[in-house]
């Protein structure tokens, strides 16, 4: 191995580089399909055949890979950048960054939270051993983490946290 050739790995498992599993993508496939108001049928006539409901389906949950011709194609056909259809994008900086969550709310599930958000939550809670705090504070990933799991933009997050009641400040 050259010194290249050690370089070039330590760049691709460099510890903050976003992980991408074909969940992680089917997920933000899902989301934006969803927040351009489209069913699986919907994208298969609005594409006028190209993206078979099947196919897109199978993206979405993982079970095909999607390689990178699809993935410019799908990201050109939902008119989004291929990093954010890959789920790669940062939140803007205007964008949520940290959030403060109220521990008692997210106890109780607040209005009604998605069980994985809960769960997701919960966790970081015990891996900080905070279980008796009344606040739980996120960092920016936490926080594209918990937009991911809600299905919300990670700029709508804060507003739609605030709704669910499990938002201080």
């Amino acid at each position: 191995m050259t010194d290249d050739d050690f370089n070039e790995q330590e760049e691709l498992d460099a510890p903050d580089a976003p992980a991408v599993t074909l969940e992680a993508i089917g997920n933000s496939l899902r989301s934006i399909r969803r927040q351009r108001g489209l069913t699986l049928r919907g994208v298969e006539s609005e594409s006028d055949g190209r993206w078979k409901s099947v196919v897109v389906g199978s993206y979405e949950r993982g079970d095909r890979a999607l390689t990178l011709k699809k993935a410019i194609g799908l990201a050109s056909f939902y008119n989004v950048p291929l990093d954010q259809l890959l789920g790669l994008s940062l939140p803007s900086a205007e964008g949520p960054k940290r959030l403060t969550f109220d521990l008692s709310a997210i106890r109780t599930g607040g209005k009604s939270l998605p069980e994985p958000l809960l769960r997701y939550l919960q966790e970081i809670c015990r891996l900080r051993s905070d279980w008796n705090g009344v606040m739980l504070s996120t960092r920016a990933a936490d926080t594209l983490a918990i937009a991911s799991i809600a299905d919300k933009h990670p700029e709508a997050l804060r507003q739609w946290a605030i709704d669910q009641g499990i938002l201080i400040g």
